[in-house]
């Protein structure tokens, strides 16, 4: 591209978020973290100054030189540039009909309402012991299929409340949402991508974060009055195994170094921006000092300020939590599970076929057999595109290469690139 041509944007978002600023394009979720000129140099890239004429303004600006031809590559990256023959990017929307459901979710009678129910969830649970949660409860019925069954299916409603409170905080603010499956270590996890948060002020962000857990209060506090209902029957029973399953999820969200709605919580209030990225780079990074692999060092200029001082001591927590995640894997999870597993073997085996003890044991293979599955299924994914993504950057920096062998002799000697220097221009990871 020529440097006299002006560069064509997609429509774009600029959100001041001291101490950088949060600059997106809100269509495809991609979003960047801009310190103060580099959002001053965008910004005149997109009145129509030419990257020459940009480049002699930033320098008698900013009395810096910089690498231009880098920084359009970061936002061609970032794919905020209009390439030819593409199509300009639309700024999703929101009808105000789900807006106002939104709204209504979190309006002073919905809390009201909130309240009362947990407050009748706790009154019962303070005069009727049977109410209250205990590991017991989850065996509600000595069938070992039934119970596999109904703690399979029967956790999914309670997974479905907690994310379509995610859900209704983004529309409370006109942020559209997409569910996934995705993968937290060993764990098979629901997420609610809000991407869009990053277009709104910090200070609006910790409700849509938050609104998952008080779903699942809610959800165990319905629960819990459903049984109160209902006892003594099979249904009071199940009703209770699932208000225990539903703490077991509240308790999963302290364990924030697994990217929880709480480790969400915890970057917005110290102003990081992609610190868990970060933290496990600064981990490699010093494994590969200890190990004198230099060629795999990451420049660590490259992160952004904030997250590199905050991971220097969470780097602490963030081995602690997955030690203790594999430990209990390896010591606890699988010996269970295999012991499950052979016990299951055995039954199926020593029962004749389509017997009630043969589909007992055939359910729960089968079942177990499901969830493995999709975690495999998971982990080839994400390696898969963790290649592609490998691939395509090796073709680029080739690419790259090429030109800079073209263009190093018109490049000054005391020139900084402009990612690592001059703005410090930081990509965030797009999942939310």
């Amino acid at each position: 591209m020529s440097t006299e041509t002006s560069l064509v944007f997609h429509p774009l978002t600029i959100l001041n978020d001291p101490p950088d600023s949060m600059v997106g394009r809100a269509d495809i979720e991609s979003y960047a973290a801009f310190p103060e000129d580099g959002v001053a140099l965008l910004k005149q890239l997109q009145a129509g100054m030419s990257p020459q004429a940009a480049e002699a303004w930033y320098q008698q600006q900013f009395g810096e030189s910089l690498d231009l031809a880098d920084f359009i590559a970061t936002l061609r990256d970032l794919q905020f540039l209009q390439e030819e023959g593409e199509e300009v990017g639309t700024m999703p929307t929101l009808s105000a009909f789900w807006q106002w459901i939104g709204r209504a979710a979190f309006s002073p009678p919905a809390w009201l309402l909130y309240g009362a129910v947990m407050c009748l969830c706790l009154y019962l649970m303070l005069h009727f012991s049977y109410l209250r949660p205990v590991a017991s409860n989850v065996f509600f019925t000595p069938y070992i299929s039934l119970l596999e069954l109904g703690l399979f299916f029967g956790q999914f409603p309670g997974i479905f409340f907690h994310e379509s409170f995610h859900v209704l905080a983004g529309l409370r603010l006109g942020i559209p949402s997409r569910l996934s499956i995705g993968r937290r270590f060993s764990f098979v996890v629901f997420e609610t991508h809000l991407n869009g948060l990053w277009n709104v002020p910090r200070q609006k962000r910790y409700l849509p974060f938050l609104a998952g857990m008080l779903g699942d209060v809610l959800w165990f506090s319905l629960m819990t009055i459903l049984a109160s209902l209902t006892f003594p029957s099979p249904a009071s029973d199940f009703l209770r195994a699932m208000a225990f399953l539903t703490t077991l999820r509240l308790i999963w969200q302290f364990y924030f170094y697994l990217q929880t709605d709480l480790y969400y919580v915890f970057t917005t209030a110290f102003r990081c921006v992609n610190l868990q990225q970060t933290t496990r780079q600064l981990v490699f990074n010093s494994f590969y000092r200890l190990v004198r692999w230099k060629t795999r060092i990451i420049d660590e200029e490259q992160w952004n300020p904030r997250d590199r001082q905050i991971a220097r001591w969470y780097a602490l927590f963030f081995l602690g939590g997955y030690f203790f995640s594999t430990a209990t894997f390896l010591f606890a999870g699988l010996p269970i599970t295999f012991q499950f597993l052979r016990l299951v073997i055995v039954q199926t085996f020593n029962n004749a076929v389509f017997t009630p003890g043969f589909w007992n044991s055939f359910i729960f293979l089968a079942l177990n057999g499901l969830q493995f599955g999709l975690l495999i299924s998971l982990i080839i994914k994400e390696r898969w595109q963790a290649w592609g993504q490998a691939r395509e950057r090796k073709l680029s920096n080739i690419n790259d290469d090429d030109r800079d062998d073209d263009d190093r002799d018109d490049m000054e000697p005391d020139q900084r690139e402009i990612k690592e220097a001059s703005l410090d221009v930081f990509k965030l990871a797009k999942e939310g």
